[in-house]
């Protein structure tokens, strides 16, 4: 309301000093020289003929530019809560996608630490079960190497006693027997293969 009054002083003082300007300018235009004195009957009529002209002014014109302009003051007033509230919101949604980069930026860096550890543990699981595999596969070797050593000791073994039995039967010079040939056999193996071995 304190608007309004003053919006009215200033439109009574406005009107005032219309009236008071446009009698003196009115008298002196209808008597083509300024008299000292105004002629109070064309100031009466110009007043008269102002107010009809004001009250036809605030009748037609004064009420529609009125509420044009308190609705332009309305919807500025509104233009400007709305913008208040569109920033509000807008730095609402700045401060929501930073802290929605943050939480992306450290999900990105859990699944590129987690990938890391997980590669170091696939890597160390080659290596181990490689490890295993050269080991496994070591000893198979050594025991087939062992196997295929015992395999040509024992042949070279049957082979030196035949050998040996062929000799003696030339030394002896008849056939030896099957307890004989036993018998020697287990001599020469006894012998032999404690300098084989």
């Amino acid at each position: 309301m304190p608007v309004r009054r003053k919006k009215w002083s200033a439109l009574l003082v406005l009107l005032l000093s219309m009236l008071i300007i446009m009698g003196l300018a009115t008298s002196c235009y209808a008597a083509d020289e300024v008299p000292p004195f105004p002629d109070l009957v064309k100031i009466g009529w110009s007043a008269v003929n102002f107010f009809v002209l004001l009250a036809l002014l605030y009748k037609f014109a004064f009420n529609p530019v009125s509420n044009m302009l308190e609705e332009r003051q309305n919807t500025i007033e509104s233009s400007l809560k709305h913008a208040e509230e569109l920033l509000v919101e807008v730095e609402q949604m700045r401060k929501d996608s930073a802290t929605e980069l943050a939480d992306a930026r450290r999900e990105a860096q859990e699944l590129v630490t987690r990938g890391t550890q997980i590669a170091e543990e696939t890597k160390n699981s080659i290596i181990a079960k490689a490890g295993e595999e050269a080991v496994a596969t070591k000893n198979k070797a050594i025991a087939e190497i062992q196997a295929e050593k015992e395999q040509a000791l024992s042949e070279l073994r049957d082979t030196a006693a035949t050998l040996a039995i062929l000799a003696a039967e030339k030394v002896l010079g008849r056939a030896i027997t099957e307890e004989d040939h036993k018998s020697m056999v287990e001599d020469f193996i006894k012998d032999a293969g404690d300098m084989l071995c």
